[in-house]
């Protein structure tokens, strides 16, 4: 594994190092044999560590373009999905000081026939923690997520607004709930 991050990185290197090097000379007409040179020295690494390597694709011509994302959840839950709703999807804390503890309880209803099983709950930055069941709420029960929102000295000033995702097996699989305030200094 750690091989597969060495080649990778020294790909990137590569790249960008060839990239500095096309952009300060003003060459770009040298732009194709550059490209055959890192692919063949990439390629000579690879062989050497007899591992395949995984290299980010990053084009030559713009080296800035990213790797496509790739998601980190699931958008079309697996099993047998269910239907929840939220007594409503957005909580204004109003004026809170920063450093701050604000607590609020969005409450859900499971209205399918399925049990509703949730298996993640993210809020949108380090300052917003939520925390859901991890039980299953049968078909007419209800149940709460939980979220803590501490604002920070950068937020200072500022109306915020904050999102929640629950992922569960609904369709779609991602509900989102919102929290919202306006951050005073202490």
């Amino acid at each position: 594994m750690m091989d597969k991050i060495k080649i990778g990185l020294l790909g990137v290197i590569l790249v960008l190092v060839a990239y500095n090097t096309v952009s300060l000379s003003g060459v770009n007409k040298n732009m194709d044999a550059l490209e055959t040179n890192v692919m063949t020295k990439l390629e000579n690494v690879k062989a050497a560590t007899q591992t395949p390597a995984v290299v980010a694709p990053t084009s030559i011509a713009n080296p800035a373009t990213p790797p496509p994302v790739m998601p980190t959840t699931q958008t079309k839950p697996v099993g047998p999905t269910t239907n929840v709703k939220f007594d409503e999807d957005l909580h204004d804390f109003g004026a809170v000081s920063v450093d701050s503890e604000n607590y609020y309880a969005f409450t859900f209803k499971n209205t399918g026939s399925e049990p509703l099983l949730i298996s993640n709950a993210k809020g949108s930055c380090g300052c917003t923690v939520p925390k859901w069941p991890k039980e299953a709420i049968q078909p007419g029960e209800s149940g709460t997520i939980d979220v803590k929102y501490t604002p920070n000295k950068g937020q200072a000033g500022q109306k915020i607004e904050k999102v929640v995702t629950i992922t569960a097996n609904t369709l779609p699989a991602n509900t989102m709930v919102r929290i919202k305030a306006e951050v005073t200094e202490k």
